[in-house]
């Protein structure tokens, strides 16, 4: 699976998380209105049923017969799950939405053709790590529908503390690179060995513009 996949699936996944938490704090919220407002309801039936016994009390009406309805109590372990069940439904639509409809406003499977349509792949890339310093050997398919000339492997290397050390080219074999076909690149760098501490990979065209990729199959 493809670092672009992964970051439509991610980014998905946390907007419908945010939209089951605020869903579920509204629903919780109209609930404590409804049982507010049921609740006074309540409190004002009881204090006019009172009032009415009362006055028939005065006048000396027959209080024998007793009230026949009853008010039914709330199951608020019923509203809970109810809640619960509507938030996760409605937020498995924000997930479908988000990801999945070109109706979003965000890049998903179907407005963001990038993760589909981009130039080239990084499908190997073998390290070794010697006292002088590191070689690196890389395959890379040409995915697009062109061939691209000139084309070179930048390879960032980093010192430890995180700084940029030294940048190192490498072209790409063939040249030109045919299109839906491999091609490999080579590096060996033995050059301040004591600061290394990773590298970075990316390719760019003979005119110097940035050819994006992906890694993986």
């Amino acid at each position: 699976m493809s670092e672009q996949i992964l970051q439509i699936l991610d980014q998905s996944l946390t907007y419908s998380l945010w939209a089951f938490l605020l869903i579920f704090i509204i629903i919780l919220f109209f609930i404590a209105l409804r049982l507010k407002a049921r609740k006074r309801g309540l409190a004002d039936y009881f204090r006019e049923e009172f009032e009415k016994r009362f006055e028939r009390e005065i006048v000396g009406e027959d209080l024998a017969k007793p009230l026949e309805r009853y008010v039914p109590l709330s199951n608020r372990l019923r509203m809970a799950v109810h809640a619960l069940f509507i938030s996760a439904v409605l937020a498995l639509g924000c997930f479908l939405v988000a990801g999945f409809t070109p109706i979003s406003f965000f890049d998903n499977f179907a407005t963001e053709k990038r993760w589909q349509t981009t130039p080239l792949r990084l499908t190997r890339l073998n390290y070794e790590r010697f006292y002088e310093g590191f070689s690196l050997q890389g395959q890379v398919w040409n995915q697009s529908e062109q061939s691209i000339r000139g084309l070179r492997a930048i390879i960032h290397i980093w010192k430890f503390d995180h700084e940029l050390l030294d940048q190192v080219l490498a072209p790409v074999q063939p040249d030109p690179f045919p299109s839906r076909s491999a091609g490999t690149f080579s590096v060996r760098y033995t050059e301040n060995s004591p600061f290394l501490y990773g590298y970075q990979v990316s390719f760019e065209r003979a005119d110097g513009l940035e050819v994006p990729h992906v890694k993986g199959f």
